[in-house]
């Protein structure tokens, strides 16, 4: 290598980092190192290596492969390449000759270790007096290892660095996530939100009754509601009050229907309590209305009903004599009826598929949901006592949503384990402790409006 080494108060030994990581060679405050000049940078074997290693890496193969051409003129016979001439100070590259190391001299450094290796054969280069040679990195360990060895060093400030540069990885992501935002521009933006009447419920786990005390509350009840007297009328009449069928719907009633609530007396006292109303409110917020809207709504540990529940203590109500008259005869449907029966649901209008019925599930549609708008749906809820836990779920899908929109909320119980007569006064078969549907209904019968209740075991059949 013809190089007048004397001319050159500065030879830079540059790690890797410098290569790969910083600006171009050009660009580089040299002045930091010696403000004058000239100087000479000197690329170590090892350092060549690795710079070669990252000609196939994501983020750093095309600054690997700038480097290897700024040094291509080295291989045409070329001592050294200028890479900078103004401003000052003035710096050219060429590649180090090293001689072997003996590494038994120097058992710090590991032949294993690239740091170890760029020291070392910076030490062992030919031609640079020992005062002139400084090994430059921006890491720690290399700058440590060469200033033990008796080396000059510099590391690399902040300014030597590239601006963050971002990786193939990171641009798909970036690519990605605007792909989803446009997407997102051109699907409804909705907003869900579950909430409840109360902030908690009480639930009763009623422990089995032995089979004494089952007969004792069956006789109970149809001593409470004996068989109704009627007098005939000595006129016989289609009109006539007299109910020829009330022995016979009382026998039913004493011997099939108050054996069958009596068999699920504490799951019946049960049903009263642990009751609320459920809230779900859907607004669409963004800019596109949804298409083939569909909300479905999920109980876990307990059930969706249209109407409160009440199982009176003293089971299904006796028969009372009929009242006929014509109106019974024959009751068309009103006109309004009937048309209303034919009428079909406008699109932007919310249907739900299947009232619930102790249901686990509700599900309610809409053909098109508007922007801007907001519906709200309310169902009675029951937490079972013996579940784990009362969760009720959300999930909405649209035509023209992608994915789903999904909320949920924990219903908090308060458990407590009762028996019947803590619940019920086993002489008039009526509540001790009122459940919560109680008050609705007290506003109910003052208001003589029934709709919202559905009175377990009432129906007679």
């Amino acid at each position: 290598m013809s190089i007048n080494w004397q001319q050159y108060p500065v030879v830079a030994f540059i790690d890797s980092n410098v290569a790969l990581e910083c600006s171009a060679l050009g660009g580089l405050p040299w002045k930091e190192i010696n403000a004058t000049g000239p100087i000479l940078v000197l690329v170590v074997p090892t350092v060549m290596q690795e710079v070669d290693s990252k000609k196939n890496h994501a983020r750093l193969a095309d600054h690997a492969r700038r480097f290897n051409r700024t040094l291509r003129p080295l291989l045409e016979g070329q001592s050294t390449v200028l890479i900078r001439e103004s401003p000052a100070p003035r710096v050219e590259i060429a590649l180090a000759e090293c001689t072997r190391v003996d590494w038994e001299q120097y058992p710090e450094l590991d032949r294993g270790e690239p740091d170890a290796r760029v020291v070392a054969q910076a030490m062992f280069a030919q031609g640079p007096s020992p005062d002139a040679r400084v090994v430059v990195s921006q890491d720690i360990r290399p700058l440590h290892l060469a200033k033990r060895h008796g080396l000059n060093i510099h590391q690399v400030s902040e300014t030597w660095l590239r601006p963050k540069e971002v990786s193939e990885a990171e641009k798909k992501a970036a690519n990605l996530q605007r792909q989803l935002d446009a997407m997102k521009d051109r699907e409804p933006q909705l907003s869900l939100h579950l909430s409840t009447s109360q902030p908690s419920v009480d639930v009763h786990r009623i422990q089995a009754l032995s089979p004494d005390e089952r007969r004792a509350i069956q006789a109970t009840i149809i001593r409470l509601s004996p068989m109704p007297e009627q007098e005939r009328s000595g006129l016989p009449s289609i009109m006539g009050d007299y109910d020829h069928t009330l022995d016979e719907r009382y026998t039913k009633w004493e011997r099939n229907k108050v054996p069958h609530f009596v068999r699920d007396y504490e799951r019946k006292i049960e049903l009263n309590y642990g009751q609320l109303k459920i809230r779900f409110l859907i607004e669409n917020t963004g800019r596109v209305p949804a298409e083939s809207l569909l909300i479905r709504l999920t109980a876990t540990g307990g059930w969706f009903n249209e109407s409160y529940v009440l199982a009176s203590p003293s089971g299904p109500p006796a028969p009372r004599p009929k009242r006929r008259s014509l109106m019974d005869m024959h009751m068309p449907r009103t006109l309004h009826d009937s048309i209303r029966s034919m009428a079909q649901p406008g699109k932007h209008e919310f249907v739900v598929l299947e009232d619930p019925k102790r249901s686990l599930e509700v599900q309610i549609a809409c053909a098109d949901f508007r922007h801007g708008l907001a519906y709200e749906y309310a169902v009675i809820g029951r937490a079972d006592p013996h579940a784990d836990e009362f969760r009720i779920d959300a999930v909405v899908t649209a035509a023209n949503l992608y994915g789903e929109a999904t909320t949920s909320i924990v219903v908090p119980r308060n458990v407590k384990d009762s028996s019947v007569a803590d619940l019920i006064d086993m002489d008039t078969m009526r509540f001790k402790q009122l459940p919560d549907v109680d008050g609705h209904l007290e506003k109910a019968i003052n208001a003589s409006d029934l709709s919202a209740f559905e009175f377990d075991g009432s129906r007679d059949d």
